[in-house]
């Protein structure tokens, strides 16, 4: 990846040149890069087996790495156990405790871990949250409610806490304001508020000369601070009020407040989900990651889900890592997308970039719903024309340089890779296999690689081949071959249209189709304000979009048409985009 990005100030975290292999010899990812910025909604998207969550591992310290760096905010994390990140992952199940009712499932992190924070300056820090309580407009309010629980029939516990949380005030100062009520009942509201602001200011002053006998200071929330101006934390476990306090936001940005008491057998499986994001939320890491966390809900309740969750994201302000296979969660949910494909990144983008300008094949067929239709033809180059199933279209302007420019450099690219055969041109070839489709069929010669490969991957570790891998050798001189015989002349490509720029008519009697291709429909399905039409071309199955507005069903006749400005070409040998 270039220098530049690597050194972008506005990254945040930092994945540079990640790989993992496996004690059996297994690559489960291949040279990952990516920087990712503060409050971006990453999503990683790939089909089973292309390394997706074994990334995502690898980030959160639950997987080794093999090889490169993972940095946050500069610092490296390589070696840094996982509850030592800043991050907190929800996993495809949601491997709640059973015995416990929702408020301790939520709190759990917070009872067995101790976190930094902050040394207040004794009670005067009481003193000095009551001022600035008393300074904002919520000071008549905050007054009437302590009054108003004063004489309350609660516990005094439940009354002090019911206050502390409604104001968002530590307990002890919630219990100063009860008993400072005690002190003055007589007082009418604006009698009691000035005096408890004068009280306050007393005590806060005292405290802060106090402080200074014994050499401390404090900042003007009365948290002690060092010479330098900063905050002094200790690291300690949370008291239950602060636990309490942090369960109830979390459970209010979830709605969840009203099954705190419940159990995970009493809830539904949306529930469930927002108690494992709640309980990954509490922790306040300024990284979330999440892997495939809506698979096992219905379609509909995955919908509101997806929803959900982008919306969590906005309000907490946090980055998010989110591993999917599925492309629609990716492209309604992503900041931007990453497709891998067996380990390899294919592409890196906005879902608008990723849709509109897939880099090469594999992504085209991935990304979309439904998938893009690809199907061969043939390129007449005197003509300018792609010829296909009896039907023609214009290359366009400007392909045929485009077309000579791609196959130069692709040739040139196979030359390098075959004249300096070693790990790095072997990645290239297994990176292009990986988007061609050909990467599972790499074990045709199941035997011969199968015999070399423990020998490969010792050499392989060690940066260097002594015998060239005869399997790799001949798909490297087959590949460069027709890479040769296809500039300049005719050959087989691969035309790819997405469903929606299929342009389609329903035949009328008596008018004339010249040009289009006239079929009947195989199957017509009915999504509501459009119909997905399946009909047959080039020996395979295409699917297009009709409006609902007219019916259509398979006894009809369409005339098809394919315009050159929405068609994709792509290159067979190597699956790269030439237009």
């Amino acid at each position: 990846m270039d220098d530049q990005i690597l050194q972008d100030r506005n990254t945040f975290l930092s994945l540079r040149h990640l790989e993992k292999i496996y004690p059996n010899g297994e690559k489960a990812v291949h040279d990952f890069n990516l920087e990712i910025a503060k409050n971006e909604f990453i999503v990683i998207v790939g089909p089973s087996g292309c390394g997706k969550s074994t990334m995502l591992r690898m980030i959160a310290g639950l997987e080794d790495v093999t090889a490169g760096d993972i940095l946050l905010e500069g610092e490296l994390l390589n070696y840094k156990p996982s509850k030592d990140r800043k991050m907190a992952i929800v996993f495809q199940s949601y491997a709640l405790y059973p015995q416990m009712n929702v408020y301790d499932n939520i709190a759990f992190p917070l009872t067995i871990n101790r976190y930094p924070m902050p040394v207040r300056s004794g009670e005067s820090f009481f003193w000095g949250e009551l001022k600035c309580l008393l300074d904002t407009d919520k000071a008549e309010s905050f007054l009437g409610a302590v009054y108003e629980e004063a004489s309350g029939k609660k516990s005094k516990r439940g009354r002090t806490e019911k206050l502390a949380l409604q104001f968002g005030i530590s307990f002890e100062t919630a219990k100063l304001a009860l008993s400072l009520s005690e002190e003055r009942k007589g007082d009418d509201l604006s009698a009691a508020l000035s005096a408890w602001r004068e009280r306050a200011v007393f005590e806060g002053e005292k405290g802060r000369e106090a402080l200074k006998e014994e050499g401390l200071a404090a900042d003007e929330e009365f948290y002690l601070i060092n010479e330098r101006g900063e905050r002094i934390t200790e690291n300690r476990k949370l008291t239950d009020y602060e636990i309490k306090a942090r369960v109830f936001e979390t459970a209010d940005k979830l709605d969840l407040v009203p099954y705190l008491d419940k159990f995970p057998r009493e809830l539904s499986g949306g529930q469930m989900q927002r108690v494992a994001l709640g309980r990954a939320i509490i922790k306040n890491v300024p990284i979330f990651m999440m892997d495939e966390p809506l698979s096992n809900l219905d379609a509909k309740l995955r919908l509101s889900m997806r929803s959900e969750i982008v919306k969590l994201h906005q309000r907490i302000g946090a980055t998010t890592i989110y591993v999917t296979h599925d492309q629609t969660e990716a492209m309604t949910m992503a900041t931007r997308i990453v497709v891998m494909s067996r380990g390899f990144v294919q592409q890196i983008g906005t879902p608008k970039q990723v849709y509109n300008d897939p880099a090469n094949i594999f992504v085209a067929r991935f990304i979309g719903s439904p998938t893009m239709n690809i199907f061969k033809a043939d390129l007449d180059i005197a003509a300018g024309r792609f010829d296909l199933d009896g039907m023609s279209i214009e290359a366009g302007e400007g392909f045929l340089r485009k077309h000579e420019a791609f196959y130069q450099k692709a040739a040139e690219k196979f030359e390098d890779m075959r004249a300096n055969y070693g790990p790095a041109a072997r990645e290239k070839l297994l990176r292009i296999l990986s988007c061609t489709g050909e990467y599972k069929n790499f074990g045709g010669r199941r035997a011969a690689y199968k015999k070399g490969l423990a020998k490969f991957i010792s050499l392989f570790r060690k940066r260097k081949v002594s015998e060239e891998p005869d399997a790799e050798i001949a798909i490297l001189d087959e590949k460069l071959s027709k890479l040769r015989s296809y500039a300049g002349y005719d050959h087989e490509v691969m035309i790819g249209i997405r469903p929606e720029r299929i342009r389609i008519e329903k035949c009328e009697q008596g008018k004339d189709y010249k040009n289009c291709y006239v079929v009947r429909p195989t199957v017509c399905e009915l999504l509501g304000g459009e119909y997905n039409i399946h009909f047959d071309f080039c020996g395979q199955d295409v699917v297009a979009n009709f409006d609902a507005e007219q019916s259509i069903s398979q006894n009809d006749e369409i005339a098809v048409r394919f315009s050159p400005k929405d068609i994709y070409v792509f290159d067979p040998v190597t699956g790269g985009r030439i237009m």
